[in-house]
């Protein structure tokens, strides 16, 4: 039985970020009797272990090509066409867009070889090669609908989630000194004003219980290289000496914290794509109180595994997430309702549909 090549172009070299997870949850499901995949690495970097532990094909190349040095270019362009007709691709994968004309695309553009973008944010300005590509999957209906060109395929595949990995995690509450009785608030993604962190501290201040603690777990990048950043004396001198706001750094085992919250809160004032977050709080039958942005309507039902609310809404996020502090079986059944949503819609049934949507680009 013929299995077609399929080739995966990723911008990252470990499983970090919303984009890298979802890639790596699709790769580790994928049918490997119905295609041969071979993943293409920009460096070397910690994805390396796993993917030799589990027999992984995958080429350390470098970022893409892009316009610049004519004879870089050249080699580059050589050594895609070269790899692409030794390893004998048939469709390609590029886990994200908007890059600009790299040499690899262009070499898989003039091998007649389908490309793939995959938009894990809106792409509101699409760069040249857009138009070499095929399709663009779009992770919610809000990505597609946003998002150019408008004449490009922009089939909705949401992102899954592995439940192994969330079912796997622990509680952290016992190095952070935390009690069983306390009630734990969350806060995850990036340190950022569009994240809405400001907002989160603000809620957990117009809080009034003080069993409630609230965690933020994130990069904090220097404010004057990333505008819009915070850094952590930022976030202290924001929670005003409120000695419940805690700032626990980046926490790769993302799992974990989930495991020690009761209640995740998404407070973003962006058009958020889909919301990883909401999704992996789900698996691990948290409820959500998620600001009413971009994608995240798509998957957190008002009521039912969370509340949404408007963005920069101090008084109702805070009225919210009280709610829940207060009632531990509210919390409970918005939590299983996460969980039985996320087992139905998002674990296997998007993998299969990335599937099925690669192997329809297979050439005859």
């Amino acid at each position: 039985m013929h299995k077609p090549k399929i080739c995966f172009f990723t911008t990252s070299c470990g499983d970090w970020g919303g984009a890298s997870r979802v890639l790596y949850t699709n790769l580790w499901q994928l049918d490997t009797n119905a295609l041969d995949p071979i993943l293409v690495l920009p460096c070397h970097g910690p994805i390396e272990p796993e993917l030799d532990a589990r027999g992984f094909r995958y080429e350390v190349w470098s970022p893409f090509t892009e316009p610049g040095s004519a004879l870089a270019y050249l080699r580059a362009f050589w050594k895609a066409w070269r790899f692409f007709r030794r390893e004998k691709v048939e469709v390609i994968h590029v886990n994200g867009a908007n890059f600009w004309r790299p040499a690899e695309l262009l070499a898989a553009k003039l091998s007649g070889i389908p490309i793939l973008a995959h938009y894990h944010v809106i792409n509101h300005e699409p760069a040249p090669a857009m138009k070499w590509c095929r399709a663009a999957i779009a992770v919610s209906r809000y990505t597609a609908e946003q998002s150019g060109p408008p004449r490009l395929a922009k089939p909705v595949i949401y992102n899954p989630v592995n439940l192994a990995r969330f079912d796997n995690g622990h509680s952290l509450r016992g190095e952070l000194g935390l009690a069983e009785s306390d009630v734990v608030i969350a806060f995850l993604g990036q340190i950022r004003e569009i994240k809405g962190v400001s907002d989160f501290i603000a809620m957990a201040r117009a809080i009034d219980a003080p069993h409630a603690h609230f965690l933020i777990a994130g990069e904090c990048r220097d404010p004057a290289q990333y505008p819009g950043s915070y850094s952590p004396a930022d976030l202290e001198n924001l929670s005003g000496g409120d000695t419940r706001i805690r700032y626990i750094g980046y926490v790769r085992e993302v799992e974990n914290i989930y495991h020690t919250a009761d209640i995740v809160v998404v407070p973003s004032r962006w058009q958020e794509p889909l919301g990883l977050i909401n999704l992996e709080a789900g698996a691990c039958h948290k409820p959500v109180v998620a600001t009413r942005v971009g994608g995240i309507p798509e998957v957190i039902e008002e009521g039912v595994n969370g509340y949404l609310v408007e963005p920069c809404d101090i008084d109702m996020l805070a009225t919210r997430v009280a709610t829940l502090i207060a009632d531990p079986s509210l919390r409970a059944r918005m939590g299983q309702a996460g969980r039985t949503l996320v087992e139905q819609q998002f674990t296997t049934q998007p993998v299969r549909e990335f599937e099925k949507l690669l192997l329809s680009y297979v050439r005859a």
